[in-house]
C-alpha cells in the first residue's frame, strides 16, 4: 500500500506535468550543489520550476497523464524544467543553462505535448518568444495601415488645398 506522502507528491506532479506547456528533462550529474542552487535560481527568475525527481514517482505520473514517451528517459539523476506560460522558454533556459553547466545533458523535451528528442531541443530554443511573434504580427498588420493612413493624409491635404483654392478664386471674382 503507498504511503500517503508519496501519493500526494505522485498527484501534484500530475498537476504540474499537465499543465507545463514547455518541458525539459535533463541529467544533472557532476553539478556541485552550490552550482545547483545557482541553476534553480536561475530558473526561477525565467519564471521556470526546475526539480530534482524521483524516478518512480514521475513514472507513476506520466503514464497515469498518458506520457508514455516521458517513461522510457527517466533512468539516472534526472530534474525537471517546467515552463507553463511561454512553450519556448525551457528550452532556451537549458540551453543558456548548458552554457555554464556543460553536465547538464538534455533527455527528452515535451513542447505542448509534442515528445521532442534531445537534438530537437536546440530548433526549439532558437524558435522566437510568443512576444515576440506577437510584436512580428503587429507590426506586419501596422505597416499596411500606417501606409493607408499616410495615403488619406495625402489625399484630405490636396482636397483642402483645392477648396481653398476654390474659395479663393470665388473671394477674387466677388
Amino acid at each position: 500500500m503507498p504511503r500517503p506522502e508519496k501519493v500526494a507528491q505522485v498527484q501534484a506532479l500530475k498537476e504540474k506535468l499537465s499543465k507545463a506547456q514547455g518541458l525539459v528533462l535533463v541529467e544533472y550529474l557532476g553539478i556541485p550543489a552550490p552550482e545547483m542552487v545557482e541553476l534553480r535560481e536561475f530558473m526561477k527568475e525565467k519564471g521556470l520550476e526546475f526539480r530534482v525527481i524521483k524516478n518512480t514517482l514521475t513514472r507513476i505520473a506520466a503514464e497515469e497523464l498518458g506520457l508514455e514517451e516521458l517513461v522510457e528517459y527517466l533512468h539516472g539523476p534526472n530534474a525537471i524544467v517546467i515552463g507553463y506560460d511561454d512553450p519556448t522558454v525551457p528550452f532556451r533556459a537549458v540551453r543558456e543553462s548548458r552554457k555554464k553547466f556543460p553536465q547538464l545533458k538534455v533527455k527528452v523535451g515535451i513542447f505542448e505535448g509534442e515528445t521532442l528528442p534531445p537534438e530537437e531541443a536546440d530548433k526549439i530554443a532558437d524558435l522566437p518568444s510568443r512576444e515576440e511573434l506577437l510584436a512580428r504580427l503587429a507590426g506586419a498588420v501596422a505597416g499596411p495601415v500606417r501606409g493607408l493612413a499616410v495615403a488619406l493624409a495625402g489625399i484630405l491635404r490636396k482636397l483642402v488645398v483645392a477648396l481653398s483654392e476654390v474659395q479663393r478664386k470665388k473671394e477674387a471674382s466677388s
